[in-house]
């Protein structure tokens, strides 16, 4: 029983540890080519007429993801969208950025649960190095999928009201 509690103890350390390095050299990077906005625009499009509705701007941002991972990531946006506090973000506004990352817990169970990694950015513009807020480790499992949505959800709208002046015009 030792031995599976330290492997799960060093696999949370080291995605807590290696994603916000990842994020940070991806946005440093210099002499490599621009990303292509466009083509990443097509992961999360929204309405212009929802884009200006008043709620909380909210991307979730996703990389290296298992199937349960992936689930967790369309029942999120789902909820978000659904929302009447938030709404499906833009690239060229100010914004909650909420990067994900997931692996599965054991390899010999595929799909019965998941490591995940979440970090909570403030995002200006996309040209512009993210502020990071806050982030969470946890594990999700097939049948827990709604209820992590929704705690992830309800902890944005915590991380929105403590950091609520970034979002004021100036």
């Amino acid at each position: 029983m030792f031995r599976p509690t330290m492997t799960l103890i060093f696999l949370i350390a080291l995605l807590l540890f290696l994603l916000p390095l990842s994020v940070v050299t991806a946005q440093n990077k210099t002499g490599s080519p621009p990303i292509d906005l466009e083509m990443l625009k097509d992961v999360q499009d929204v309405p212009q007429e929802v884009q200006k509705g008043g709620k909380i701007p909210v991307m979730v941002v996703y990389d290296d993801m298992d199937s349960l991972g992936r689930r967790l990531v369309f029942n999120l946006r789902e909820r978000f969208n659904k929302s009447g506090m938030f709404r499906l973000s833009g690239y060229k506004e100010k914004k909650i950025k909420l990067i994900i990352v997931s692996q599965e817990e054991f390899q010999d169970r595929p799909g019965l649960s998941s490591i995940y990694s979440l970090v909570w950015t403030y995002s200006y513009a996309e040209d512009v190095l993210s502020t990071y807020l806050d982030n969470q480790v946890g594990i999700i499992e097939a049948g827990q999928l709604q209820e992590v949505a929704e705690t992830i959800a309800a902890r944005t709208d915590e991380i929105f009201l403590q950091y609520s002046y970034l979002f004021e015009e100036e």
